[in-house]
């Protein structure tokens, strides 16, 4: 019964795809990851040329995304600032090892949080996650030093299961499978322990991760937060323009309590 619930467990949160996707820009990476490797996606992105990067940001993408396919944001917002940029296949994604668990996520979130923390070697280092991504990101929020966090609909696993799949076994069921998702990976107890400032998108119409539970994550955010309401979008829907010049502002909000950059970089990025 134990091995069939987190079977089960894993078959409702994960969304796993081995195929090819283009990773147009990126350079690929290997980590150790027990027996086998974590396949990290990265690209530098440089508007001062011959200066190293001034911070370094870790993605982690939802239950089907694919760390190949992660964008250079936030460096449109950012245009002056030199980054480099790390996405993550988590194990069972691409070309990672190994295959998709729950169980697997605690351990593969700090692997690859220690391998670009030596990479960034004091330099402020910003999470940012989709969905499912916003689990690992605030698991690692609330153990390690990070600068800052950028989250979109973000899911407490353990109450979405129960609340969304108990209706047919009378909650039983769901209780059980609830609890093959590890308490370390617990959205709103990691949300109370984090203490780095967070921007926060919430989709008000999301069907996937609905707002009631996206508001126990929120709610539970402690540390310096700003909270960008969605109110026509779905789980994936884009930012219209004006919720882009919103979260423009939110954007700059994040950059003044991490980022410091010498005026004198300043004047020359401008020129």
């Amino acid at each position: 019964m134990t091995i069939l619930a987190q079977l089960i467990a894993d078959r409702l949160v994960l969304k796993a795809t081995r195929h090819p996707v283009s990773a147009l820009g990126k350079q690929r990476l290997e980590i150790p990851f027990r027996k086998g490797h974590l396949e990290v996606w990265t690209q530098t992105v440089t508007n001062r040329p011959n200066e190293e990067a001034d911070f370094f940001v870790l993605k982690f993408a939802g239950t089907g995304g694919r760390a190949e396919r992660s964008t250079y944001h936030p460096m449109d917002y950012w245009s002056d600032l030199n980054a480099e940029l790390w996405s993550v296949n988590m194990p069972g994604y691409g070309g990672s090892t190994g295959s998709a668990s729950l169980k697997t996520i605690p351990q593969a979130a700090s692997t690859a949080f220690e391998a670009i923390q030596e990479k960034a070697k004091g330099r402020p280092i910003i999470i940012m996650g989709n969905s499912l991504g916003t689990v690992s990101a605030l698991f690692l929020a609330a153990r390690y030093d990070v600068a800052g966090l950028v989250l979109r609909n973000p899911p407490p696993l353990r109450q979405l299961i129960v609340g969304k799949f108990g209706w047919w076994n009378l909650w039983v069921g769901a209780m059980i499978i609830a609890q093959k998702v590890p308490k370390t990976l617990c959205a709103i107890r990691n949300a109370e322990q984090s203490s780095c400032p967070a921007v926060i998108l919430s989709s008000q119409r999301d069907q996937i991760v609905p707002t009631a539970y996206q508001n126990q994550v929120i709610e539970a955010y402690s540390a310096p937060k700003q909270v960008l309401h969605l109110w026509q979008a779905s789980h994936a829907t884009p930012l219209s323009l004006a919720e882009q010049r919103e979260y423009r502002d939110h954007m700059d909000w994040l950059r003044g309590e991490i980022i410091s950059i010498p005026e004198s970089n300043l004047s020359v990025a401008s020129r």
